[in-house]
């Protein structure tokens, strides 16, 4: 059989990399192969949209909620921040045991579609009477539940256009969310066509039953290896500071720089926007450099 995808692709991500071990040109046809790669496409495109919904906000949250509702202060502003973190915190453990006894479809498109209604919540908090900055904790919480391109819409402005039919304001601060609807829709649109499980082992061996009872039963008896439960423990911990941090960066970016440099409601969102873009070129080049040191 001809050599499939890249040699990273076919590299097991754990396992026996011994020149004695089994090699995937004779683990899986080249069908199945495409398909899981395929699959696993999918999955990235699904991580991006949803790294796309958490951020593509953040810098028009706090004078969208200071127009929407005049007695938000900055301390509520803490509180809109956070509730993306708490849905993220309610639901993960919930949607994890999820996927643990069901097929992993079922708790994705319904993660999808919550998010996607959570935005549209978000574009829709300036219509009730009263209480607006409570329908925001709401829609941010939401969007949580369900998982840098602010610049752009910055261009379309404060007052935007109203499609009155729907009583929908599209401006920059409710054009972000809109579109990570459309693409959330998309993006499930993708999973139910194309997406399709592969179970298979940490050497790359798939089990012997695509039945997902029987293929948990096949899990159960193949040894998976030991777990480092030190290195566990270390990368959550790390990965907590780096949120840690970029969430109180996120929180009194907007506000500071308002603060500090006079800037308009607009010129917060551009600028900062622009800021928030160039960190997201500098993590492609630090991921790309870890990428290369991790070989030696």
């Amino acid at each position: 059989m001809a050599s499939l995808g890249t040699e990273a692709e076919r590299e097991p991500l754990l396992g026996d990399r011994s020149p004695g071990s089994r090699e995937w040109n004779s683990i899986e046809s080249e069908e199945h192969y495409k398909s899981r790669w395929r699959s696993i496409r999918i999955l990235y495109l699904t991580m991006f949209l949803s790294s796309i919904g958490f951020s593509i906000v953040i810098m028009s949250i706090w004078p969208y909620l200071q127009k929407i509702d005049q007695t938000a202060d900055a301390s509520f502003l803490g509180w809109v921040i956070a509730s993306f973190s708490l849905g993220q915190m309610v639901a993960s453990p919930m949607f994890g045991l999820w996927s643990n006894y069901r097929p992993r479809k079922e708790p994705l498109i319904v993660s999808i579609f919550i998010s996607v209604a959570a935005n549209c919540l978000y574009a829709y908090v300036h219509l009730p009477a009263s209480h607006n900055k409570y329908y925001m904790l709401a829609a941010r919480g939401l969007v949580g539940f369900g998982a840098v391109f602010q610049t752009c819409f910055a261009l379309i402005g404060e007052e935007g256009v109203t499609w009155e039919l729907v009583k929908l304001q599209i401006n920059m601060y409710t054009a972000p969310v809109l579109l990570s609807a459309s693409l959330g829709v998309v993006n499930a649109i993708l999973i139910l066509g194309i997406l399709r499980e592969h179970r298979v082992d940490d050497s790359g061996r798939q089990y012997k039953s695509i039945n997902f009872e029987e293929a948990r039963a096949d899990e159960a008896e193949i040894p998976q290896g030991n777990i480092d439960k030190v290195a566990v423990v270390a990368t959550n911990v790390l990965f907590f500071v780096v949120l840690f941090i970029f969430a109180l960066f996120e929180t009194i970016l907007t506000p500071l720089t308002m603060d500090m440099y006079a800037w308009t409601q607009e010129q917060a969102v551009l600028y900062n926007g622009i800021i928030l873009a160039a960190l997201g070129v500098e993590a492609v080049g630090v991921f790309m450099g870890v990428k290369l040191l991790s070989k030696k």
